[in-house]
């Protein structure tokens, strides 16, 4: 006999109030309240009021407690709240799901840091593992320039009932939320829809995620996941996408991913699918691996054809069991991310035989959740491992450069880290093209997106946060973002597909959109609206060889877009140069239409090499203080997504050497040393090198 859920919170509240009121008569321990959390309702639908993922809250407090961030009395008086203020007993996603559970929850987490009983670090995670907003104690508050508090975080607002609640005008550990992007561009902008698939059902605990795509010979093929298991979708023409072989696999109702492995031994290409959690059904979320030469690359294949057999010479199910939230594969490994800290991120070789990963090692820790991860190869020689570590609040830079199938030494260094921002949830990340910019995307929907210049990968500096154009009318939350060429592309969720010109990284722009959550017919009516919700656009895949771009949502299925170029590249814009009465050079130049920004170039001699002196300019002037009483010649460079173009070359003008010694003259004037005016982006070297000494919101003051 199975009680209803009403009837079954009303039991479970009335054991809790017996607790209270007979303790050594009736005594829950932690363990029974985690068994009876478990056997409660089902998931309700992926609305998550938390960033648990595929934890429980009880193993994410065994978590803390085995890394002695947290006592077991601690632990015990948490998920005794999880009860006690809670008006139902559902899912992990739905624990602390109240406004009242969680000022709840904070007050007391205030009261155990006053008391001397926890760490800031410790209450940090728990606030933005069960998203509470951001916790910035009053002692902690930065001194910033004159006029600017650091304001309290979204969601719940400031810890103390005085601070106010943040908007897109506040300020975040010193910089500055920059809020909604520039746009200028009507209906999708330069995003065109080409075709659609939608092969399930998709429910409110089961639908669509991770997608991956799959080129060889003149076909492409889309590694669509599902909380049914993987479609394997031949995407060539968009117009007529048809399923090529569907393998069933257990949960991953939310979290299944995919990526590929390309194995320089047998030429051949592995893929690998691996997923969390128990929603979609089954207890046995596992990783699994597929040989896709069996894919053809000529003749298409015929509708549900199952090209790709079971067993050693096809695909395996490798086990691996909950350990894959997210996952990715770069210079020979594999990664599954376990979005919690109690597994991180663990490592697997795949040179020895790509159908039998080889572990290597874990990442776990306090606050090294390790949501998802990205490698970057020969950065000065080295090779990098960024994870996005959740309730850690920051991306962590590990040096990988020595892993490889005979790794026997524990954990690789840490090498660099970007600051920790009160509250937020450090969900994924992607690197520019060239390697100096990280873009960085957060779940609990204080600051949306980050920028650091990584040039120095040991000392990132966070020069902006920005959300997608509309954000200010419709509140949504991005997923996951990655970039090909000079464009962010982005799963926002219920904001669809959003592009992004990122040519300057200081002010990225948007382009185009497509509207997979809202417009899922693409006839122009909005049959959704955006309410801050996890469902929408999941994941983007840019790369296809074609240029065409798949976008998995997590109910309505696959799509298939195109973006063309959104403008032309700048026009050449026009230069003068002047001396001002300290003899510093003064440039100015004519704004040209659709440039994102501008560089200063200069050099000795007309015809010498140009060195960049300044960058990612919005102004169209620039002081120039280091060649006063020298001769140098100038030329300004306008940049966009699509190129550049280059000014005509201009020479300093007013002296051109020092005065003379003479007595009768004024005392020669020594040049000063080379420093960066006022305004201008801060060099990645940090503010020693500001005229001013200092730095901040990205800019030398």
């Amino acid at each position: 006999m199975m009680l209803t859920s009403r009837l079954f919170a009303i039991f479970i509240k009335a054991l809790w109030v017996l607790q209270l009121l007979f303790p050594r008569v009736l005594s829950l321990d932690d363990t029974s309240i985690v068994q009876v959390i478990e056997l409660s309702s089902p998931n309700i639908g992926h609305g998550m009021n938390n960033m648990l993922m595929g934890q429980s809250l009880h193993s994410f407090l065994t978590s803390l407690v085995s890394f002695g961030d947290l006592s077991r009395r601690q632990k015990k008086v948490i998920l005794n709240m999880s009860i006690s203020t809670s008006n139902m007993f559902v899912s992990s996603s739905e624990v602390f799901a109240t406004e009242e559970s969680k000022q709840a929850l904070r007050d007391y987490l205030y009261d155990e840091i006053d008391a001397g009983s926890m760490e800031k670090e410790t209450a940090e995670i728990i606030a933005s593992t069960m998203s509470l907003g951001g916790l910035v104690p009053s002692d902690d508050k930065m001194d910033i320039e004159a006029g600017e508090t650091i304001a309290s975080m979204l969601s719940l607002g400031g810890l103390y009932p005085e601070e106010e609640s943040a908007n897109s005008a506040s300020l975040v550990e010193g910089n500055l939320v920059a809020g909604p992007v520039g746009s200028d561009y009507t209906g999708n902008g330069n995003v065109v829809r080409l075709g659609r698939s939608n092969t399930f059902t998709s429910t409110a605990s089961s639908g669509y995620n991770g997608i991956w795509g799959y080129a060889v010979g003149d076909r492409e093929y889309a590694l669509q996941c599902h909380g049914e298991g993987l479609n394997i979708l031949d995407v060539t023409d968009p117009s007529n996408i048809f399923r090529v072989q569907f393998v069933a696999m257990q949960g991953g109702g939310y979290w299944r991913d995919a990526a590929t492995h390309y194995d320089n031994a047998s030429g051949k290409t592995y893929a690998y699918v691996g997923a969390q959690g128990t929603q979609g059904g089954g207890t046995s979320p596992n990783l699994f691996v597929f040989d896709l030469s069996h894919l053809s690359g000529d003749s298409p294949h015929s509708v549900d054809s199952n090209p790709i057999p079971s067993g050693g010479n096809g695909y395996l199910n490798l086990g691996q069991t909950g350990y894959t939230h997210t996952i990715n594969v770069a210079r020979g490994l594999l990664f599954l991310n376990f979005a919690g800290s109690a597994q991180g991120c663990r490592v697997y070789d795949l040179t020895a035989n790509p159908m039998s990963p080889k572990y290597l090692f874990r990442t776990a820790g306090s606050g090294r959740d390790c949501h998802d991860s990205y490698v970057l190869e020969d950065v000065n020689g080295k090779d990098l491992m960024i994870t996005s570590d959740g309730s850690g609040r920051c991306q962590r830079i590990w040096d990988i450069t020595n892993v490889d199938s005979s790794w026997s030494s524990g954990l690789p260094p840490i090498i660099g880290q970007t600051n920790q921002i009160s509250g937020i949830y450090a969900h994924s990340n992607w690197v520019s093209e060239d390697k100096r910019y990280l873009f960085s995307f957060e779940e609990n929907n204080q600051i949306d997106m980050s920028v650091h210049d990584i040039s120095d990968p040991t000392s990132p500096i966070h020069i902006t946060t920005f959300q997608y154009a509309d954000n200010d009318k419709n509140n949504a939350l991005p997923h996951n973002g990655e970039v090909r060429g000079q464009y962010l592309y982005v799963a926002y969720y219920e904001a669809g597909l959003r592009v992004f010109d990122i040519s300057n990284p200081y002010t990225p722009y948007e382009v185009g959109k497509d509207e997979t959550h809202r417009d899922p017919n693409g006839d122009g009516s909005f049959t959704q609206s955006i309410r801050g919700n996890m469902i929408g656009a999941w994941n983007t895949y840019p790369f296809l060889p074609s240029g065409n771009i798949l976008v998995s949502d997590f109910v309505n299925g696959l799509f298939v877009v195109r973006a063309s170029s959104p403008y032309s590249a700048p026009s050449v814009p026009t230069l003068t140069a002047q001396r001002d009465g300290s003899d510093n050079v003064m440039l100015s130049w004519s704004t040209v239409a659709n440039a994102r920004g501008y560089a200063v170039e200069r050099s000795s001699s007309v015809n010498g090499t140009y060195t960049m002196i300044a960058e990612h300019l919005v102004s169209s002037t620039y002081q120039d203080t280091s060649t006063r009483f020298q001769t140098v010649f100038y030329r300004v460079r306008a940049v966009n997504g699509e190129g550049s173009s280059v000014s005509t070359i201009i020479s300093s003008v007013g002296s051109s050497s020092p005065p003379s010694n003479s007595p009768s003259k004024q005392p020669t004037k020594k040049p000063t040393a080379t420093c960066v005016a006022s305004k201008q982006p801060c060099p990645s070297q940090g503010a020693s090198l500001c005229c001013s000494k200092r730095c901040s919101k990205g800019k030398c003051r």
